[in-house]
Order: structure tokens, then sequence, then C-alpha cells
């Protein structure tokens, strides 16, 4: 693993274990997408999606960003920090490795974060 806050083992492996998430996970990794966005693809209610995206969360598998919509305002965005998870049977027994990376943020983000500070 690579730091203390990083999610135990049976927390990634019940959160893998459900179709929804993996397809969550799979969408986010491509590009940033919104809880509607990721319904769609998912083929669910965004209840289910909303769900699956705060088990993510708490985990630390995926962060939340803002992009900002054409219409002038803005949507939260969810984008995969789980880069990869290996598993391997030594004979000691199960090692695990969790590398989570957070998404780079770019401009657009750190624009609406500074905005929204303005206005609260």
């Amino acid at each position: 693993m690579s730091g203390p806050s990083d999610p135990a083992l049976g927390t990634v492996v019940g959160l893998l274990d459900d179709d929804y998430v993996r397809t969550v996970l799979e969408a986010t990794a491509r590009k940033p997408h919104s809880t509607a966005e990721l319904a769609e693809v998912a083929d669910v209610s965004r209840q289910t999606v909303y769900r699956r995206l705060e088990g993510l969360k708490a985990a630390g598998l995926v962060a939340e960003s803002t992009r900002p919509r054409a219409d002038g305002h803005h949507e939260t965005v969810y984008e995969a920090a789980l880069s990869e998870l290996r598993v391997e049977l030594t004979d000691e027994g199960f090692s695990f490795t969790i590398d989570l990376e957070p998404p780079e943020s770019d401009a657009a983000d750190e624009l609406t974060k500074l905005w929204e500070g303005f206005r609260s």
C-alpha cells in the first residue's frame, strides 16, 4: 500500500465485487464523469450511482472535482484515483499493493474552487 490513509483490502475487495462499482471505475479512469453520465454508462439510476460513489470516495478510490458547463453553471464530476491493485500469493501469505494517484487538477477546477470560495 502506498500510505497510511489507504483503504483496507477487505474494503476494496468488497467494493470491487459490485458490477456497478467496476463500471464506474472503468468509466472514470478514462475521463471525469458526472453522476448523470455515470448513470447512463452503467444503465442504472442516479441514486444507485450516488451510493456506489459514496463508498468509492470513502475508500479514496475516486476523486471529486467541479467542471464548468456551457450554461454558465458547474457540475460535480468524478475521476478514478485507483491506478493499480495488485494481489500476490507468496509463501508468507497474501500481499497486496494499492496505488492511489489523485487526478491532476486543471486550471478550470482551481478557478471554480476559488470562485466558490468568494461566493460562500
